[in-house]
């Protein structure tokens, strides 16, 4: 049996989420503009979700020993980049969705030219933000370094482009690149981030990196699961969308049981790797043991 505090866990989520919402809704307040793209910008950041990358960047700043608030910057900065990587999945250019987190898409509500833009500004914006960390300029510079790589073409945008444009028969291995850049960076930048926050030596940030990356690849598994198994409903998206759209994912390649199997041996596997490192990482440890089981 699964042994983590799924009530504790799902406490640290939600005050994770509200300590991260109110710093967000503060954003794009009263910030002059020649457009209405800060409106457009702000609906789709404040759409919900489980703000798993903020949770992210938290725990791993307290887990080193840090003071949370000053990371609070680096955790709207990586939900800032994650929101507009879904404001330009969801265009018809790409994936075509119609609904996120239970809303309409933003190019449903203003339309795909502006929708574009918006994405744009969150992602240009975030790294504002991300400089005004409290922090000592050495180590805010690393930061940046290290969320520019994440979300730039050996990662986010290249697994971006590599989801797109696939081959016919893709094999695991590329498949899991692929997860590493589109998915797994922005988990792991969330964790390096909240890390160096609390004032982690390089040693231990490569050590939370390899995890980071195993984390995130098992987040996306368990998304992929869920997009067979779950409902629109819970999803708060449409699902089977990658097997309607003929994608490759760890599902379609290895079939249901064999990635249920995978995603279960990954997660204790990945809690007990966080139980092993420097600091208390008890809350990401929960997460691995928790998200084999997630619904949505």
């Amino acid at each position: 049996m699964r042994e983590y505090d799924s009530v504790r866990l799902k406490e640290s989520l939600s005050s994770a989420a509200l300590w991260v919402e109110q710093e967000l809704d503060q954003i794009f307040t009263n910030q002059k503009s020649i457009s209405r793209l800060p409106l457009f910008a702000a609906y789709s950041l404040g759409s919900g979700g489980k703000r798993i990358r903020p949770f992210l960047v938290r725990a791993a700043c307290c887990a080193t020993g840090g003071n949370p608030d000053r990371a609070l910057h680096a955790a709207c900065a990586v939900e800032m980049i994650h929101t507009y990587s879904l404001i330009h999945d969801d265009l018809p250019a790409m994936d075509n969705d119609d609904l996120r987190r239970g809303k309409p898409t933003l190019h449903k509500t203003c339309g795909e030219n502006q929708a574009l833009l918006a994405g744009d500004l969150l992602l240009v914006e975030a790294f504002g933000v991300l400089l005004r960390t409290p922090l000592g300029p050495g180590r805010v510079a690393g930061m940046v370094r290290h969320l520019a790589s994440a979300a730039g073409p050996g990662y986010l945008v290249g697994g971006q482009y590599m989801d797109m444009y696939h081959p016919a028969e893709a094999d695991m291995d590329w498949i899991r690149l692929m997860i590493k850049g589109k998915s797994a960076a922005l988990i792991r930048v969330s964790l390096e981030l909240g890390a160096l926050a609390g004032g982690a030596d390089d040693g231990l940030i490569s050590e939370v990196s390899i995890e980071g990356d195993r984390l995130g690849y098992l987040f996306q598994l368990t998304d992929d699961i869920l997009d067979i198994r779950g409902s629109t409903f819970e999803m708060g998206k449409k699902v089977s969308k990658d097997s309607d759209l003929g994608k490759c994912n760890p599902v379609t390649k290895l079939g249901l049981d064999a990635a249920v199997s995978e995603a279960e041996e990954l997660s204790y596997d990945i809690a007990g790797a966080f139980s092993g490192l420097s600091g208390n990482w008890e809350e990401i440890s929960s997460l691995a043991l928790y998200l084999p089981d997630r619904r949505k």
